[in-house]
């Protein structure tokens, strides 16, 4: 009977031990969830460490609980066998005060975790802040955008408390020296190992390791927290894109640097004369914030390269279809690029002969954003002078001589202008001011009609003379073979070969050299549209350019080209218009 008690309070002693730890072990999974959740943000108010306290306590009661079970299986041991057992409730408080012996000896470290992977060590969470600040300012750097548009995610970098023996190599890894705007002399890692040996006697730290030689230990750990941000997703900034047509077109690094890309833009785009301009953006062109998760390779634009791509606009491919009426001139305005442009696309097209509905084609560039200014642009322009003709008896007919040189003027011009990306659509004048007048051009023009006695030494062999005396003889004596007649445009005048021909009047040579059936030809340009021409010559004795006088020698006699015999085939022409020369020679 007495077995059957004994039995049963034991079996009931076991059922409270086992109800006991269980509620015992809740209380400790409890206890360290509300340090986890809350003992940071208690420390951050009272400024002590409530966490590293709290964990303390929490741990031994962790390993309490198997020590009050060994106890419990003590006491059942005395109830059945009435004997004393000490041991393993001895055993169990001796394990407990070590660890508590153990805990108030060692040094507090706090783990720095990315998403809980522990990236390096600090002392303290001042620490960490300056550590935030550092990865911060180095990434915007990197970036191309302000440290203060640098977001981490909320949560993602913690502090995590960790106990290491004062006699261990485990030293902080970042010491009070960190801060964002000094060196650290301190060992610092990004991985936790190195540092000093906790020696009290202060022995020297030991070396970086060599993998670390060409960077401090404080930007290996920074280092080690960027990457570790970017490989979580952790890490957000926000650029600011010129937004155009609802299109994000470019992203910068700040809102003044994207402000800067489109004033830039819009100096370049208005007149620097005087004048009210105003200017707009011909397109919906806004600045708007977008804020982006970060990785290895994303960086704002610069800001020149923006204004670069965005005037000089995507390519575009333009083509035109020849038509059966289409010149060069129409080719040209319908790609809208120049002649040298177009021969360097097609070097080996026949444009002389174009082809109805060949295709042309050929790059152009759409600028993304279009500057428009209008308004009254004041300029100031040079005002043309007047020549003024006065008739000279000293110079024969044809010739002209300066005597007053002519001085341009100045005027002051209002137009009312509008302009795209600076070129000029629409302009007309409003008003227009004479500040300086012009002083005009003095010309003494010749009207002497006297011959040039080396162009006339009497009489012709045949029939000449007669005419207006405009025109000298431009030979010395010649037999008239034929005049002007339907399919013959001059006056062929028949002499030796090789006698001299002379300029009938003052002039300019505008050709000079072999021309189809005319042989070997030489054309003078005179005043008001006269032109005479010289053909079949044997030689040529001026060149293109040269001005030559009244009775100068310009060629000889001779038969070259459609031609017969020696003579001299002499045409009048004004304006283009055949005249009959023998009319024109005194």
């Amino acid at each position: 009977m007495k077995n059957n008690k004994e039995n049963k309070s034991r079996k009931a002693l076991i059922r409270l031990e086992i109800a006991g730890f269980v509620i015992w072990q809740s209380i400790v999974s409890f206890g360290k969830n509300f340090v986890t959740t809350f003992a940071p943000a208690v420390d951050r108010r009272a400024g002590g460490s409530f966490s590293f306290v709290a964990r303390t306590v929490f741990g031994v009661m962790t390993l309490e609980g198997p020590r009050l079970m060994l106890l419990s299986r003590y006491r059942a041991a005395r109830m059945k066998t009435g004997t004393k057992v000490g041991i393993s409730a001895i055993s169990g408080t001796a394990v407990a005060a070590i660890i508590l012996a153990t805990v108030l000896i060692s040094s507090q470290l706090m783990a720095v975790t990315v998403n809980g992977k522990v990236i390096g060590y600090v002392e303290n969470e001042e620490q960490l802040t300056a550590l935030r600040q550092l990865a911060k300012e180095k990434l915007s750097e990197r970036v191309g955008t302000e440290d203060s548009e640098i977001l981490i995610e909320e949560g993602s970098v913690s502090l995590e408390t960790v106990l290491a023996p004062q006699q261990q190599a485990m030293t902080p890894v970042a010491t009070t020296a960190l801060t964002p705007a000094q060196d650290v002399d301190a060992p610092i890692s990004a991985n936790g190992s190195g540092g000093s040996s906790g020696d009290p006697a202060g022995a020297p730290p030991e070396e970086p390791a060599a993998e670390e030689d060409d960077a401090s230990l404080e930007d290996s750990l920074v280092e080690s927290l960027i990457d570790s941000l970017l490989d979580e997703s952790a890490i957000k900034t926000t650029f600011y894109t010129i937004n155009i047509n609802d299109e994000d077109i470019a992203a910068l690094g700040t809102m003044k640097e994207a402000s800067d890309v489109l004033k830039a833009i819009a100096d370049m785009y208005t007149p620097t004369d005087e004048g009210d301009i105003v200017g707009r953006f011909a397109d919906d062109v806004q600045i708007i914030g977008v804020t982006t998760t970060l990785d290895h390779d994303v960086v704002a634009q610069k800001a020149e390269d923006v204004i670069d791509f965005l005037i000089t606009g995507k390519p575009e491919l333009k083509t035109y279809t020849a038509t059966e009426e289409d010149i060069l001139e129409d080719i040209l305005n319908a790609l809208g690029i120049s002649e040298n442009e177009l021969f360097t696309e097609y070097p080996d097209y026949d444009f002389e002969e174009i082809n109805p509905g060949d295709i042309f084609a050929t790059t152009i560039f759409i600028p993304y954003i279009r500057y428009s200014t209008e308004g009254f642009e004041i300029s100031y322009e040079e005002v043309p002078f007047d020549t003024v003709e006065e008739n000279s008896n000293d110079l024969f007919l044809g010739q002209r001589e300066t005597v007053e040189e002519g001085e341009p003027g100045e005027c002051k011009v209002t137009r009312f202008v509008t302009r795209v990306n600076g070129e000029v659509i629409s302009r007309q004048d409003t008003d227009y001011e004479v500040i300086v007048e012009p002083k005009p051009e003095v010309v003494n023009v010749g009207v002497r009609l006297v011959f040039n006695s080396d162009a006339y030494v009497g009489p012709s062999d045949g029939w000449g003379g007669g005419g207006n005396g405009v025109l000298g003889r431009p030979l010395n004596s010649w037999y008239l073979s034929r005049s002007v007649q339907p399919g013959h445009n001059g006056a062929d005048m028949c002499t030796d070969r090789g006698a001299p021909i002379f300029a009938a009047a003052f002039g300019r040579v505008s050709f000079s050299g072999v021309y189809g059936g005319y042989g070997n030809l030489v054309i003078l340009d005179h005043d008001n549209g006269l032109q005479t021409y010289y053909a079949h010559c044997d030689t040529l004795n001026v060149s293109v350019g040269q001005m030559v006088n009244r009775g100068q020698q310009i060629a000889t006699v001779g038969s070259t080209g459609r031609s017969t015999a020696f003579h001299l085939h002499f045409e009048v022409r004004v304006h283009g218009v055949v005249q009959e020369p023998m009319s024109w020679i005194g």
